[in-house]
């Protein structure tokens, strides 16, 4: 009788064991369990955030590839009316306006401030002018 009280005992003691560990398991996946919808909610916030930043990056980039789209635009009507400006005007407007200085009695001076020519350049061309002024009063 005491080999069974003694096998009834340990047999409780086993099923006390038991129950503990089951316990014991039980709180622990309980901790887990909390441990993971912490961190769940944790990734879902960084997940919306990541969601926000990439919308406000997106919408800067759309703005910014506008901008640049505008700004191309505008470089190609400048370099349009860049061209026509430069196939309108003459080829050497300072020597134009030399010669109309020159018919008007325009000094070398004259010539080298408002034309930019150097003293040399407008020595020739005072020249030049004078001869041809004298052959053409010698041929009439």
């Amino acid at each position: 009788m005491l080999d069974s009280l003694l096998t009834l005992q340990a047999n409780q003691v086993v099923l006390l064991l038991v129950s503990v560990c089951s316990v014991l398991a039980l709180l622990m996946s309980l901790y887990h369990s909390w441990l993971l919808v912490k961190q769940n909610r944790q990734q879902v916030l960084t997940n919306r955030c990541l969601q926000e930043d990439m919308r406000a990056l997106s919408k800067s980039a759309i703005g910014m590839g506008q901008k640049v789209l505008n700004t191309e635009r505008k470089l190609a009507q400048v370099l349009k009316k860049q061209t026509s400006l430069t196939n309108t005007q003459s080829e050497h407007p300072s020597y134009d306006q030399a010669d109309s200085l020159i018919a008007m009695g325009a000094t070398e001076d004259d010539l080298v401030h408002s034309c930019g020519f150097s003293h040399g350049e407008a020595e020739l061309l005072l020249s030049l002018k004078r001869h041809t002024h004298s052959v053409s009063s010698h041929v009439h």
